[in-house]
Protein backbone atom coordinates (compact mmCIF):
# COMPACT_ATOMS: atom_id res chain seq x y z
CA UNK A 1 0.00 0.00 0.00
CA UNK A 2 2.72 2.47 1.04
CA UNK A 3 4.83 1.47 -1.97
CA UNK A 4 1.92 2.17 -4.33
CA UNK A 5 1.39 5.59 -2.75
CA UNK A 6 5.10 6.40 -3.07
CA UNK A 7 5.14 5.28 -6.71
CA UNK A 8 2.13 7.50 -7.43
CA UNK A 9 3.76 10.52 -5.77
CA UNK A 10 7.11 9.84 -7.42
CA UNK A 11 5.83 9.37 -10.98
CA UNK A 12 2.94 11.86 -11.15
CA UNK A 13 2.95 13.72 -14.50
CA UNK A 14 6.29 12.21 -15.53
CA UNK A 15 6.77 11.07 -19.12
CA UNK A 16 8.09 7.50 -19.10
CA UNK A 17 9.77 8.11 -22.48
CA UNK A 18 11.81 10.98 -21.09
CA UNK A 19 15.57 10.76 -20.62
CA UNK A 20 16.43 8.59 -17.58
CA UNK A 21 18.40 11.32 -15.83
CA UNK A 22 15.71 13.96 -16.38
CA UNK A 23 13.11 11.51 -15.14
CA UNK A 24 15.22 10.85 -12.04
CA UNK A 25 15.42 14.57 -11.24
CA UNK A 26 11.67 14.98 -11.77
CA UNK A 27 10.89 12.04 -9.47
CA UNK A 28 13.05 13.45 -6.66
CA UNK A 29 11.47 16.88 -7.03
CA UNK A 30 8.01 15.29 -6.89
CA UNK A 31 8.84 13.60 -3.60
CA UNK A 32 10.51 16.74 -2.26
CA UNK A 33 7.63 19.12 -3.08
CA UNK A 34 5.08 16.75 -1.57
CA UNK A 35 7.15 16.11 1.59
CA UNK A 36 7.89 19.80 2.26
CA UNK A 37 4.24 20.68 1.67
CA UNK A 38 3.12 18.12 4.26
CA UNK A 39 5.75 19.30 6.79
CA UNK A 40 4.60 22.92 6.43
CA UNK A 41 0.93 21.99 6.78
CA UNK A 42 1.67 20.03 9.98
CA UNK A 43 3.65 23.00 11.31
CA UNK A 44 0.72 25.32 10.56
CA UNK A 45 -1.69 23.19 12.58
CA UNK A 46 0.85 23.12 15.41
CA UNK A 47 0.72 26.94 15.56
CA UNK A 48 -3.07 26.89 15.37
CA UNK A 49 -3.03 24.60 18.41
CA UNK A 50 -1.12 27.30 20.32
CA UNK A 51 -3.60 29.96 19.22
CA UNK A 52 -1.47 31.75 16.61
CA UNK A 53 -3.94 32.09 13.76
CA UNK A 54 -1.76 34.51 11.76
CA UNK A 55 1.19 32.07 11.90
CA UNK A 56 -1.18 29.26 10.97
CA UNK A 57 -2.32 31.02 7.78
CA UNK A 58 1.22 31.91 6.72
CA UNK A 59 2.48 28.34 7.09
CA UNK A 60 -0.72 26.84 5.70
CA UNK A 61 -0.59 28.97 2.53
CA UNK A 62 3.09 28.18 2.01
CA UNK A 63 2.37 24.45 2.46
CA UNK A 64 -0.42 24.68 -0.11
CA UNK A 65 1.98 26.41 -2.53
CA UNK A 66 4.46 23.51 -2.28
CA UNK A 67 1.66 20.98 -2.81
CA UNK A 68 0.46 22.94 -5.84
CA UNK A 69 4.00 22.77 -7.21
CA UNK A 70 3.76 19.01 -6.74
CA UNK A 71 0.46 18.66 -8.61
CA UNK A 72 1.31 21.23 -11.31
CA UNK A 73 4.71 20.04 -12.49
CA UNK A 74 4.91 22.51 -15.38
CA UNK A 75 4.89 25.38 -12.90
CA UNK A 76 7.53 23.66 -10.78
CA UNK A 77 9.76 23.11 -13.82
CA UNK A 78 9.86 26.88 -14.29
CA UNK A 79 13.00 27.96 -12.42
CA UNK A 80 11.58 31.41 -11.68
CA UNK A 81 8.57 29.84 -9.93
CA UNK A 82 10.90 27.66 -7.86
CA UNK A 83 13.08 30.66 -7.06
CA UNK A 84 10.06 32.73 -6.01
CA UNK A 85 8.88 29.91 -3.73
CA UNK A 86 12.26 29.70 -1.99
CA UNK A 87 12.44 33.49 -1.66
CA UNK A 88 8.97 33.48 -0.12
CA UNK A 89 10.16 30.82 2.32
CA UNK A 90 13.12 33.06 3.17
CA UNK A 91 10.78 35.92 4.04
CA UNK A 92 8.79 33.54 6.21
CA UNK A 93 11.95 32.56 8.11
CA UNK A 94 12.86 36.24 8.41
CA UNK A 95 9.47 36.98 9.95
CA UNK A 96 9.46 34.10 12.45
CA UNK A 97 13.12 34.54 13.44
CA UNK A 98 12.57 38.25 14.19
CA UNK A 99 9.83 37.91 16.81
CA UNK A 100 11.24 36.61 20.09
CA UNK A 101 14.97 36.97 19.54
CA UNK A 102 17.74 34.81 18.14
CA UNK A 103 17.17 32.26 20.87
CA UNK A 104 14.01 30.90 19.23
CA UNK A 105 16.25 29.00 16.80
CA UNK A 106 14.14 29.74 13.71
CA UNK A 107 17.23 31.04 11.87
CA UNK A 108 18.20 27.38 11.43
CA UNK A 109 15.68 27.27 8.60
CA UNK A 110 18.03 29.39 6.49
CA UNK A 111 20.44 26.45 6.31
CA UNK A 112 17.64 24.11 5.30
CA UNK A 113 16.67 26.48 2.50
CA UNK A 114 20.31 26.64 1.35
CA UNK A 115 20.21 22.87 0.92
CA UNK A 116 16.84 23.05 -0.82
CA UNK A 117 18.27 25.58 -3.26
CA UNK A 118 21.29 23.42 -4.03
CA UNK A 119 18.97 20.44 -4.47
CA UNK A 120 16.70 22.22 -6.98
CA UNK A 121 19.20 24.38 -8.87
CA UNK A 122 21.76 21.65 -9.48
CA UNK A 123 22.61 22.17 -13.16
CA UNK A 124 25.16 24.48 -14.76
CA UNK A 125 22.34 26.54 -16.28
CA UNK A 126 20.40 27.04 -13.03
CA UNK A 127 23.26 27.16 -10.49
CA UNK A 128 23.36 30.98 -10.68
CA UNK A 129 20.05 31.11 -8.79
CA UNK A 130 21.82 29.73 -5.72
CA UNK A 131 23.69 33.04 -5.50
CA UNK A 132 20.37 34.90 -5.34
CA UNK A 133 19.10 32.62 -2.55
CA UNK A 134 22.29 32.87 -0.50
CA UNK A 135 22.46 36.65 -0.94
CA UNK A 136 18.83 37.05 0.14
CA UNK A 137 19.42 35.00 3.28
CA UNK A 138 22.53 37.00 4.12
CA UNK A 139 20.74 40.35 3.78
CA UNK A 140 17.71 39.21 5.77
CA UNK A 141 19.93 37.82 8.53
CA UNK A 142 21.83 41.11 8.76
CA UNK A 143 18.57 43.05 9.09
CA UNK A 144 17.36 40.73 11.85
CA UNK A 145 20.72 40.93 13.59
CA UNK A 146 20.64 44.75 13.52
CA UNK A 147 17.30 44.73 15.36
CA UNK A 148 18.39 41.93 17.70
CA UNK A 149 15.86 39.58 16.03
CA UNK A 150 12.94 41.52 17.58
CA UNK A 151 11.38 43.39 14.67
CA UNK A 152 7.82 42.11 14.83
CA UNK A 153 7.17 42.18 18.56
CA UNK A 154 7.01 39.56 21.29
CA UNK A 155 5.19 36.23 21.40
CA UNK A 156 3.48 36.01 24.77
CA UNK A 157 2.51 32.36 24.83
CA UNK A 158 4.95 30.96 27.39
CA UNK A 159 4.33 27.31 26.49
CA UNK A 160 4.92 28.05 22.81
CA UNK A 161 8.14 29.99 23.50
CA UNK A 162 9.44 27.23 25.75
CA UNK A 163 9.09 24.54 23.09
CA UNK A 164 9.76 26.61 19.97
CA UNK A 165 13.46 25.83 19.71
CA UNK A 166 12.88 22.10 20.10
CA UNK A 167 10.10 22.09 17.49
CA UNK A 168 12.26 24.15 15.13
CA UNK A 169 15.14 21.73 15.53
CA UNK A 170 12.80 18.79 14.97
CA UNK A 171 11.36 20.25 11.75
CA UNK A 172 14.77 21.28 10.41
CA UNK A 173 16.18 17.86 11.29
CA UNK A 174 13.28 16.20 9.47
CA UNK A 175 13.81 18.47 6.45
CA UNK A 176 17.52 17.67 6.28
CA UNK A 177 16.76 13.96 6.65
CA UNK A 178 14.27 14.06 3.77
CA UNK A 179 16.66 16.02 1.55
CA UNK A 180 19.57 13.76 2.51
CA UNK A 181 17.56 10.71 1.53
CA UNK A 182 16.64 12.20 -1.86
CA UNK A 183 20.20 13.32 -2.58
CA UNK A 184 21.71 9.96 -1.62
CA UNK A 185 19.09 7.96 -3.52
CA UNK A 186 19.78 10.05 -6.62
CA UNK A 187 23.53 9.58 -6.14
CA UNK A 188 23.16 5.80 -5.84
CA UNK A 189 20.89 5.64 -8.90
CA UNK A 190 23.29 7.71 -11.01
CA UNK A 191 26.18 5.51 -9.85
CA UNK A 192 24.18 2.41 -10.75
CA UNK A 193 23.45 3.79 -14.23
CA UNK A 194 27.12 4.67 -14.70
CA UNK A 195 28.25 1.18 -13.66
CA UNK A 196 25.60 -0.34 -15.91
CA UNK A 197 26.93 1.74 -18.80
CA UNK A 198 30.49 0.55 -18.20
CA UNK A 199 29.32 -3.06 -17.98
CA UNK A 200 27.28 -2.62 -21.17
CA UNK A 201 30.33 -1.35 -23.05
CA UNK A 202 32.39 -4.34 -21.92
CA UNK A 203 29.70 -6.86 -22.90
CA UNK A 204 29.33 -5.24 -26.32
CA UNK A 205 33.11 -5.17 -26.88
CA UNK A 206 33.44 -8.84 -25.89
CA UNK A 207 30.55 -9.84 -28.16
CA UNK A 208 31.96 -7.95 -31.14
CA UNK A 209 35.33 -9.61 -30.66
CA UNK A 210 33.71 -13.03 -30.28
CA UNK A 211 31.44 -12.65 -33.31
CA UNK A 212 34.01 -10.76 -35.36
CA UNK A 213 31.24 -8.38 -36.48
CA UNK A 214 31.38 -4.63 -36.67
CA UNK A 215 28.16 -3.04 -37.86
CA UNK A 216 25.78 -5.83 -38.86
CA UNK A 217 24.15 -6.23 -35.44
CA UNK A 218 22.56 -3.72 -33.09
CA UNK A 219 24.36 -5.03 -30.01
CA UNK A 220 23.94 -1.75 -28.10
CA UNK A 221 20.17 -1.95 -28.22
CA UNK A 222 20.18 -5.70 -27.56
CA UNK A 223 22.28 -5.35 -24.41
CA UNK A 224 20.24 -2.36 -23.26
CA UNK A 225 17.00 -4.36 -23.56
CA UNK A 226 18.57 -7.22 -21.60
CA UNK A 227 19.81 -4.93 -18.84
CA UNK A 228 16.40 -3.26 -18.51
CA UNK A 229 14.64 -6.64 -18.47
CA UNK A 230 12.52 -5.35 -21.36
CA UNK A 231 9.86 -7.62 -22.90
CA UNK A 232 11.25 -6.70 -26.33
CA UNK A 233 14.49 -8.53 -25.50
CA UNK A 234 13.27 -11.98 -26.56
CA UNK A 235 12.07 -10.93 -30.05
CA UNK A 236 15.29 -8.95 -30.48
CA UNK A 237 17.56 -11.86 -29.52
CA UNK A 238 15.67 -14.14 -31.92
CA UNK A 239 16.18 -11.73 -34.79
CA UNK A 240 19.83 -11.11 -33.88
CA UNK A 241 20.66 -14.82 -33.49
CA UNK A 242 18.08 -16.49 -35.77
CA UNK A 243 19.43 -20.03 -35.31
CA UNK A 244 19.74 -19.94 -31.52
CA UNK A 245 16.10 -20.68 -30.68
CA UNK A 246 15.76 -23.46 -33.29
CA UNK A 247 18.98 -25.15 -32.21
CA UNK A 248 17.92 -25.10 -28.57
CA UNK A 249 14.49 -26.52 -29.46
CA UNK A 250 16.14 -29.38 -31.35
CA UNK A 251 17.99 -30.34 -28.17
CA UNK A 252 15.02 -29.83 -25.86
CA UNK A 253 11.59 -29.39 -27.46
CA UNK A 254 10.09 -28.78 -23.99
CA UNK A 255 12.26 -25.69 -23.41
CA UNK A 256 10.44 -23.00 -21.42
CA UNK A 257 10.53 -19.26 -22.10
CA UNK A 258 12.54 -18.70 -18.90
CA UNK A 259 15.11 -21.27 -20.04
CA UNK A 260 15.46 -19.59 -23.43
CA UNK A 261 15.85 -16.20 -21.77
CA UNK A 262 18.63 -17.58 -19.56
CA UNK A 263 20.33 -19.09 -22.60
CA UNK A 264 20.06 -15.76 -24.40
CA UNK A 265 21.70 -13.93 -21.50
CA UNK A 266 24.46 -16.52 -21.39
CA UNK A 267 24.93 -16.03 -25.15
CA UNK A 268 25.56 -12.34 -24.51
CA UNK A 269 28.11 -13.19 -21.83
CA UNK A 270 26.11 -11.98 -18.81
CA UNK A 271 27.63 -13.24 -15.55
CA UNK A 272 25.58 -14.79 -12.75
CA UNK A 273 25.75 -11.49 -10.90
CA UNK A 274 24.63 -9.58 -14.02
CA UNK A 275 21.63 -11.85 -14.55
CA UNK A 276 20.61 -11.55 -10.90
CA UNK A 277 20.93 -7.75 -10.86
CA UNK A 278 19.16 -7.00 -14.13
CA UNK A 279 16.34 -9.50 -13.54
CA UNK A 280 15.88 -8.44 -9.91
CA UNK A 281 16.48 -11.92 -8.47
CA UNK A 282 19.08 -13.36 -6.11
CA UNK A 283 22.40 -14.87 -7.19
CA UNK A 284 21.32 -18.15 -5.62
CA UNK A 285 18.18 -18.18 -7.79
CA UNK A 286 20.30 -17.74 -10.92
CA UNK A 287 22.61 -20.56 -9.83
CA UNK A 288 19.59 -22.80 -9.28
CA UNK A 289 18.24 -21.95 -12.74
CA UNK A 290 21.62 -22.75 -14.27
CA UNK A 291 21.61 -26.15 -12.56
CA UNK A 292 18.10 -26.86 -13.87
CA UNK A 293 19.21 -25.77 -17.33
CA UNK A 294 22.00 -28.34 -17.27
CA UNK A 295 19.52 -31.11 -16.36
CA UNK A 296 16.98 -29.95 -18.92
CA UNK A 297 19.51 -29.95 -21.77
CA UNK A 298 21.63 -32.84 -20.51
CA UNK A 299 24.76 -30.73 -20.02
CA UNK A 300 27.37 -32.41 -17.82
CA UNK A 301 28.95 -30.55 -14.92
CA UNK A 302 32.40 -30.44 -16.56
CA UNK A 303 31.14 -28.42 -19.54
CA UNK A 304 31.27 -24.62 -19.38
CA UNK A 305 27.78 -23.23 -20.03
CA UNK A 306 29.16 -20.20 -21.88
CA UNK A 307 31.27 -22.31 -24.22
CA UNK A 308 28.32 -24.66 -24.74
CA UNK A 309 25.95 -21.86 -25.72
CA UNK A 310 28.58 -20.38 -28.07
CA UNK A 311 28.56 -23.58 -30.12
CA UNK A 312 24.87 -23.18 -30.94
Amino acid sequence: MLRRIRNYIENLHIDTDEDRFKRLDAQRLNLFAFSIGIILLLSSFRDLLFGFQSYFWVLFILGVIYLLLFFFTKARQNVLVSLATIELSMLLVFFFSSTTGFGNGVSLYYFLLFTVSLFIFNTRKTSKYNIVVFATAFVLFLISHYYDFRIFGEVYNLEYSKNQRFVTFLVVFTGFSVLGYFILSKHFTVLELYQKGLRSEKIIADMREKLNRKDDMDLENLVKLAMNDDIAFIPKIKSSFPNLYDNLMEINSAMTSDEFKLCALLKLGFTTKDIAEYNHISVRTVQTRKSRLRKSFGISADIDLYKWIDTL
